[in-house]
């Protein structure tokens, strides 16, 4: 479960978290200005509205205590940073499974909109929706043993439009094409070759390079990294679409939402067998 820790955790001489830090699967503040944010949903981390909700209040909390950076990170006991979005609430009776206010998309919103710059730490497999948020986070520092899958074409979920403009903004077209296409993960050493990750290291000090890198951050000046951050977006993000072209594109997912190849997916995964698409 998410549970929320009160008091405020600090950072030993190390550099890593103090051990009732670590015990906390929100943590409101640590060090004075960087925020902690840990998922911890059994058995994968799923990104259900629950733990969406949770995280957003984290969220919430940290801008009030005015952070100057924020680390998302996973339970590292789990095997899997996130599988993504909780297949049980994805809706099977025609209407659009991925809409603007629908929690995980709010949670995108709020990470790409913090004042302060938000860092994924990431210590294994990184699935489907969880891949966005790692995508839409502004730095990303990961161990070898992560891995990053982009898998809604496995599923038969009509990805949004506005949600693969995040991957167009840190990966080659072509990468977020077979990514997209295949569902087929790719690896850290790929990852960081390619971009998304920030900083490869071991899992023994993915803890400590986290930490070190959100003190950086946190020292600098709160208002001109808050100014960096808006400019960046608006910029990544000025890609334009006539109204015919989104009318066409929000056509397309909406048959895709309605058709049986949806419902095949998510049974076909609950089933663990390979899905039967039929294209209707």
């Amino acid at each position: 479960m998410l549970v929320f820790r009160a008091d405020a955790g600090e950072i030993d001489g190390g550099g890593r978290m103090a051990p009732q830090a670590l015990s906390a699967e929100i943590t409101q503040i640590v060090d004075g200005a960087i925020g902690v944010a840990t998922l911890s949903e059994p058995p994968v981390n799923a990104l259900s509205e629950r733990a969406v909700a949770a995280v957003l209040d984290a969220l919430e909390r940290f801008e009030r205590e005015h952070v100057r950076c924020v680390v998302l990170r996973a339970d590292e006991r789990a095997k899997v940073w996130s599988a993504g979005d909780d297949l049980k609430e994805i809706p099977l009776d025609g209407r659009d499974p991925v809409t603007w206010k629908t929690g995980f998309q709010r949670l995108l919103h709020r990470v790409r909109e913090f004042p302060a710059p938000v860092v994924a730490m990431v210590h294994a497999g990184v699935w489907g929706g969880a891949c966005d948020v790692v995508a839409t986070c502004d730095l990303v520092v990961g161990t070898p043993a992560a891995t990053f899958a982009i898998t809604p074409a496995k599923l038969g979920i009509p990805y949004n439009t506005g949600g693969l403009t995040h991957f167009l903004g840190v990966l080659p077209l072509h990468v977020v094409k077979e990514m997209l296409f295949t569902g087929a993960p790719i690896s850290a050493e790929r990852a960081e070759r390619l971009g998304l990750l920030n900083y490869l290291v071991p899992p023994d000090q993915l803890e400590t390079k986290t930490l070190e890198l959100a003190r950086t951050i946190a020292s600098r000046a709160p208002l001109a990294l808050r100014v960096l951050k808006m400019e960046l977006r608006s910029l990544t993000g000025a890609l334009s679409l006539s109204a015919d072209e989104f009318e066409r594109l929000q056509s397309a997912r909406i048959e895709a939402a309605r058709s049986g190849d949806l419902e095949e997916g998510i049974r076909a995964f609950f089933e663990k067998r390979p899905p039967v698409f039929r294209g209707r």
